[in-house]
């Protein structure tokens, strides 16, 4: 069920003199309705960091400091991790900014999708990082569930 990491191509929102909106009105907008997180890896440590909402996203208890990598991939479908790792792996060495849509685990047997959007930059010391988000994809969930007569995620699997 893993899909595929993209490139994305796509601009920065094309805010004009006919719809002035500033960025923090376009986030603002954009996380209304869904719960976003922010994150990002060095690149010379592989340590990651990730905001409270990250930590939620993962059902991870909040720490001050790098997220424990064992306790995040082990929430993550074994189907889908690789996938995952894929991407990261190609926005350090290509620069692009990539995004995937996978399954966090929710519970025994259940899941989550989720969507992690990346990219390369450097840091002011002139090392690399990965910064990005995710979110979780609350209405396709709502579908799924809704599709699934017998309650089971067999599907999801």
């Amino acid at each position: 069920m893993p899909t595929q990491a993209e490139p994305c191509t796509n601009s920065l929102p094309d805010a004009c003199a006919q719809v002035p909106i500033s960025d923090a009105e376009i986030v603002e907008l954009a996380s209304a309705f869904r719960f976003y997180g922010v994150w990002r890896i060095t690149l010379d440590t592989s340590l990651f960091y990730g905001s409270p909402s990250i930590f939620r996203i993962f059902d991870m208890e909040f720490v001050d400091g790098p997220m424990n990598l064992v306790e995040l991939t082990a929430r993550i479908h074994p189907e889908d991790l690789p996938m995952l790792m894929q991407a990261f792996e190609r926005i350090s060495t290509s620069g692009e900014t990539y995004h995937a849509i996978y399954r966090v685990r929710i519970g025994e047997g259940r899941y989550k999708f989720v969507r992690t959007v990346g990219r390369y930059r450097k840091t002011s010391q002139g090392l690399g990082e990965i910064i990005g988000i995710t979110y979780e994809f609350f209405a396709q969930q709502r579908t799924i569930d809704f599709f699934l007569d017998d309650g089971s995620d067999e599907k999801l699997r």
